[in-house]
């Protein structure tokens, strides 16, 4: 399964749209207006909430993010360090350890699930932020997608720290 995850050209609140191979919407990412943690939530089509995420608001020596149940249950904590020489991810969540290894040069990442590869993040060169998860059959996207909000909400972060 394939699915594509694209900025919407103008949106304040860093709002996306997802798509699936046959350019069907699927799920849709809305943000908040004003947030200090890059908070989005994860949304059917009819506007109900899957799952929301948001960053860390402090970071000492990682930078962080959560994937929570529209009840603010915690089910996935993801952390990257500040220092490293390889864009890494790790992942706690309620279906066990993922790892989400990359080239941030070649936007290239590959999802591991307690060590065996159960996806593929692709992000595509435009000039909005775009997306492509491809997920084994199987796998859920709703999950999966929340995850690939959050790396990229880190990786905002991360450029943001850079400019400034």
């Amino acid at each position: 399964m394939d699915l594509m995850i694209r900025n919407k050209w103008i949106s304040l609140r860093g709002s996306s749209v997802v798509r699936d191979e046959n350019e069907n919407d699927v799920m849709k990412v809305k943000g908040k207006f004003f947030t200090l943690t890059r908070k989005k939530f994860v949304q059917t089509l009819e506007g109900e909430t899957k799952f929301i995420v948001r960053n860390k608001f402090w970071r000492l020596f990682a930078y962080r993010a959560y994937v929570m149940t529209p009840d603010k249950h915690k089910v996935a904590r993801i952390r990257r360090k500040i220092f490293s020489f390889h864009d890494r991810y790790f992942i706690q969540s309620d279906i066990g350890d993922l790892e989400v290894k990359g080239n941030i040069l070649l936007h290239d990442y590959h999802i591991y699930l307690n060590g065996e590869e159960v996806g593929h993040i692709a992000r595509k060169i435009s000039l909005r932020d775009s997306y492509v998860l491809h997920l084994e059959e199987g796998i859920d996207p709703e999950f999966y997608l929340a995850l690939v909000i959050a790396i990229d909400n880190i990786t905002d972060q991360r450029r943001e720290n850079a400019n400034s």
